[in-house]
């Protein structure tokens, strides 16, 4: 449980409460890990600069202001603002004169923390981003800094569990936040094109029947959903087709038709691309 900040002296310049984690090489080969975790209330306007960390950090504001560079670019923190970063790129922050702030952070690192960054920053525009509430994340961070402290196996997968949450809340939140902005007209693609996927439908034929630049509707769909619209209409059709092979005998040439795709070598060609394997092996296989 944090400290109240009532608690601290007038005197010091910050108060934490952090922890460091050494994984071990079982964790550091196979899991997301976590390296350093904490909360810190300042109470004089303090700078902090980093920069080459083999590390990823998420960073929230709990209360007060601050500062934070990153890449040459100054972003102004108010409470609930997130920063999610790799930390291999230059950094540093510091909190407000006037209303130092509160914060709690995470340092992770791991299998696969690096293909979680891009595809996250090919979905987010800013490293920042701001939430209605920031319980969900803090309580992952203080879980975190709890199971440090017990140094099995369990608790590592535990971590890599949490820290797994952690990015998946950055990125559902995100994503609805995407979603929200979007124009209703792209909201409206989207729907047609999960009823009418089995139809000979383009990018240019959507463009002109809902009267819009397919230049706008490509960047914007893709800025939204994090897909193309192509991939879109492909994957809604996959989808269908696998529902056809596991629950229907059809044949597989009428399974190719009833979901868009009439050439049948195309079709096979298509669904081995995204599910590894032909639509009769994985009729099989399911």
């Amino acid at each position: 449980m944090l400290q109240p900040f009532s608690i601290y002296t007038q005197e010091s310049v910050t108060k934490s409460d952090r922890v460091l984690n050494t994984p071990s090489d079982f964790a550091k080969t196979n899991l997301l890990y976590l390296q350093e975790a904490g909360y810190l209330k300042s109470l004089k306007s303090h700078i902090s600069k980093r920069e080459k960390l083999d590390s990823y950090l998420f960073l929230i504001v709990l209360s007060g202001r601050g500062k934070f560079t990153y890449q040459n670019q100054e972003y102004l923190l108010s409470p609930k603002d997130c920063l999610l970063i790799n930390c291999a790129n230059s950094y540093s922050h510091q909190s407000s004169e006037e209303e130092p702030w509160e914060l709690m952070w995470i340092h992770f690192n791991g299998r696969d923390a690096i293909s979680f960054l891009t595809y996250y920053n090919t979905l987010v525009p800013s490293v920042l981003f701001h939430v209605e509430s920031f319980t969900d994340f803090t309580s992952i961070i203080e879980q975190c800094m709890q199971l440090s402290s017990k140094k099995d196996i369990a608790s590592e997968f535990l971590i890599h569990k949490s820290i797994t949450d952690l990015l998946t809340l950055c990125i559902s939140h995100n994503q609805k936040e995407s979603e929200d902005k979007a124009s209703i007209k792209i909201r409206e693609i989207k729907e047609y094109i999960d009823i009418h996927f089995a139809e000979d439908i383009s990018l240019s034929q959507l463009a002109e029947a809902f009267f819009i630049s397919k230049y706008y509707l490509a960047r914007e769909f893709k800025d939204t959903y994090g897909v193309t619209v192509g991939s879109h209409i492909t994957s809604c059709r996959i989808t269908y087709a696998k529902t056809l092979l596991r629950f229907t005998d059809l044949k597989i040439e009428e399974i190719a038709g009833k979901c868009g795709i009439p050439d049948t070598n195309y079709f096979t060609k298509v669904f081995r691309k995204l599910e590894g394997c032909t639509p009769k092996v994985y009729r099989k296989q399911w």
